[in-house]
């Protein structure tokens, strides 16, 4: 059976699997979101919408389990809710106070998007409808770099705490996301 790791596992990147095969699937969809952009236009890119759908819900799908595997708790009924998680991983770390609320904020945006993407369908007023209408390439690529300065955190604060002896400093290391023209 293979072991499922967390990111303070003493492991190697490449066995940090499930969290960062997400991530790693996030900027596939990106970078090919990004070069058709260059190509031919925002206006023109077929199926907008879904494919920044595709990039929140595989974001999503990495910092959720990314929380997950760093909750503090291992009972599921005692687990909190994302924003908590999320919210107590920071306060653990070396962040300061100002960039700790400015995350929690984006996080929060974030979940709004992320919570419409996975329960998508017909709601009392169609507000999931007219809500994702409203998802902007700035808001996903906003989403985006909120993702990758989670992870760079969780990274340090494992660095420091000696439960991580990898060499890796940046996520970006592994995963590359191309930056908009």
């Amino acid at each position: 059976m293979r072991y499922y790791c967390h990111l303070s596992s003493p492991t190697t990147s490449s066995d940090t699997n499930l969290q960062l095969y997400s991530l790693i699937k996030a900027s596939e969809a990106w970078n090919e979101l990004a070069n058709i952009i260059s190509k031919v236009g925002i206006d023109d890119v077929d199926h907008f919408t879904e494919r920044c759908s595709f990039i929140i819900a595989t974001l999503g799908l990495s910092l959720m389990q990314l929380l997950g595997q760093n909750n503090p708790s291992p009972e599921k009924e005692n687990m909190g809710r994302p924003h908590e998680m999320f919210s107590y991983l920071l306060h653990r770390t070396r962040t300061d106070r100002t960039k700790q609320k400015q995350l929690n904020k984006t996080f929060r945006e974030f979940l709004k998007y992320y919570a419409i993407i996975r329960h998508f369908g017909k709601n009392k007023f169609d507000q999931n409808y007219h809500d994702l209408d409203r998802l902007t390439l700035d808001e996903v690529n906003r989403f985006r770099k909120m993702t990758i300065e989670f992870w760079n955190i969780m990274i340090d604060m494992y660095r420091q705490e000696g439960s991580f002896d990898g060499s890796l400093s940046s996520v970006s290391e592994i995963v590359h996301f191309i930056e908009l023209p």
